[in-house]
């Protein structure tokens, strides 16, 4: 039995218990779980208010609310309470049980909400996991010994024996304390937990006061425990890091793609990082025009996403039939929602994830008159933002009042090129527009991409990606033939920043002289770009693969050093 243990997993569209990119990880691989039948747990927090419902204000301001839903409709209380001592208080917990089906209905996974929302504990801390990632501070640190010492006190209540217990990111890292507490056998620890670390910015590890720390744990697991699994070599004694916490205290830490695996030693110097990188769940994800376009040409995709390998041999008419079928879904969903009157015969491009800076969501609105240019000379663009900024990011919410005013600007100036930007990004409406734009477009500052997923999902669509070489990119990249780079293709261990101005020249460059050109005036030759999006990428980048990997290069080596 794995216990994986996740700060946010999206399990089903309706339930706001994600942000982003790390729960919709975590829910792709619970559901290649199931269909592999691996033997597993997941144990993550219940966010009963989500994490942002958005509205965009006429001028361009994010407006922000809570998501709400109905717990009992999707999962079921469990009737089993754990408390444990955080600070002077004992918090008492429960959680609603929601189970992952396979795709063919014949296995499930258990999934563990947890919640500290009980008429046992004090309005307070009953509001302690309200939503996700909006508190900081010492709240955060609750939630996180919630999560990792209440969601191990919680599967021994339930009677689950996990023989490894899987760390993914470093909120769960202090269920480390719980393994302590009760072998005592560092080693033993260490044999016994994976680590994943996700996070490529130093600054972005949970950090809190160790004087916080240890008030917070002293109760639970008392100071020798503590010195042991947080040795003062762990750099700042006043600061208590939960990454480091965890790349101490495990024998096996893994980044989620190749690069990363550089990125990631570089910030743990003198670890040896191994590297699993990212996939997505290719049933999941494919349309439902392409799932049947793929049942059509290519049987047993379902179990077995290496056949996806053929779809470069699907005939040319229903490839493209699938895709036109996507992009109406998608126009008029778009056109229903916005004023953009865009139209399916337009080159439409779409940049739909979350809105921070190192993403550099409006980079392709640097110069407007640029961009309209392009479209006057080549051909008419339809551009799709979507995206979240989370409430207390400035500069996020900048990015969006900056789409929207070069919106404004460029509406003003032409009608070759229309923006729309959608509201309340969500699985479902990353779907459509993933599978029915002609172009994914991604432009994080390399090497800030840990991995990212989103391209490998429009891939197995057939849309191509047009993106940074960071992250899986770098490893699925084929220049003009499945996609499109931005930027040079440094070496590995070439850690340097991109440069916004490259990038930009690269962007419009390659879509005025290559892209653009495909598509209007050589389509044919485009469609087998997209073609072999799906026959290059779609057979590995996919969490059947990944399971496969962590289950034979760390969950069984884990288990055969428990036994011995």
């Amino acid at each position: 039995m794995i216990a994986y243990f996740v700060m946010e997993c999206a399990v089903d569209s309706r339930i706001p218990t994600y942000s982003g990119g790390l729960g919709i990880l975590a829910g792709d691989t619970l559901q290649s779980f199931a269909d592999l039948n691996v033997p597993a747990v997941c144990i993550t927090l219940l966010w009963k208010n989500g994490f942002v419902s958005q509205k965009v204000s006429n001028d361009g301001v994010q407006l922000d609310s809570v998501q709400e839903w109905n717990i009992e409709k999707y999962m079921q209380p469990i009737g089993v309470k754990v408390k444990i001592p955080i600070g002077e208080k004992d918090v008492t917990i429960t959680a609603f049980k929601y189970m992952v089906e396979s795709t063919n209905g014949d296995n499930e996974i258990d999934v563990y909400f947890l919640t500290p929302d009980i008429s046992e504990n004090d309005s307070e801390t009953r509001r302690m996991c309200d939503r996700l990632y909006i508190e900081g501070g010492l709240t955060r640190l609750k939630q996180e010994i919630i999560l990792g010492i209440g969601g191990y006190e919680i599967l021994k209540a339930l009677n689950y024996k996990p023989f490894l217990y899987h760390i993914n990111e470093s909120h769960s890292a202090l269920l480390i304390a719980g393994l302590m507490k009760d072998t005592g056998d560092l080693d033993k620890v260490k044999s016994r937990v994976v680590f994943t670390t996700h996070t490529p910015i130093p600054a972005a590890f949970d950090k809190f006061e160790m004087k916080d720390v240890k008030n917070m744990l002293g109760r639970y697991c008392g100071n020798d425990i503590f010195k042991k699994i947080y040795r003062e070599e762990l750099r700042d004694k006043d600061e208590f890091n939960l990454s480091w916490l965890a790349v101490k205290n495990v024998k096996n830490i893994v980044a989620v793609s190749r690069k990363h695996k550089f990125v990631s030693e570089k910030i743990f110097e003198g670890y040896n990082i191994k590297y699993v990188t990212n996939g997505i769940h290719h049933v999941k994800w494919a349309s439902s025009h392409h799932k049947m376009l793929y049942a059509k040409y290519i049987k047993g995709w379902e179990e077995d996403p290496n056949l996806l390998r053929q779809a470069a041999c699907i005939p040319d008419t229903d490839f493209i039939q699938a895709h036109i079928l996507c992009k109406e879904t998608l126009i008029e969903m778009v056109n229903s929602e916005t004023d953009s009157s865009f139209i399916p015969t337009d080159f439409t491009i779409a940049l739909a994830k979350r809105i921070t800076q190192y993403k550099r969501n409006n980079l392709i609105l640097s110069n407007p008159d640029k961009l309209i240019e392009i479209a006057e000379r080549k051909g008419n663009i339809q551009i799709v933002f979507a995206g979240k900024a989370h409430p207390a990011d400035d500069t996020g919410m900048a990015l969006i009042k900056s789409i929207h005013d070069a919106s404004r600007y460029i509406a003003s100036k032409t009608k070759n090129v229309k923006i729309a930007f959608l509201e309340d990004y969500n699985i479902h409406k990353a779907g459509i527009i993933l599978s029915g734009v002609d172009l994914w477009l991604n432009n994080p500052v390399r090497p800030l991409e840990a991995s990212g997923t989103s391209g490998m999902k429009t891939s197995l669509n057939g849309v191509p990606n047009f993106s940074v070489l960071d992250g899986w990119w770098l490893e699925a990249c084929m220049e003009g033939i499945n996609g499109w780079a931005i930027g040079p293709r440094s070496a590995w261990t070439d850690l340097s920043y991109s440069d916004d101005v490259q990038d930009l020249n690269d962007i419009y460059g390659k879509l005025e002289y290559n892209i653009l050109d495909l598509y209007y005036k050589n389509f044919t030759d485009y469609i087998k770009i997209m073609k072999m999006a799906v026959s290059t990428i779609a057979p590995h980048f996919n969490t059947h693969r990944m399971v496969s990997e962590y289950v034979t290069n760390l969950y069984l080596t884990g288990i055969i050093t428990c036994y011995l």
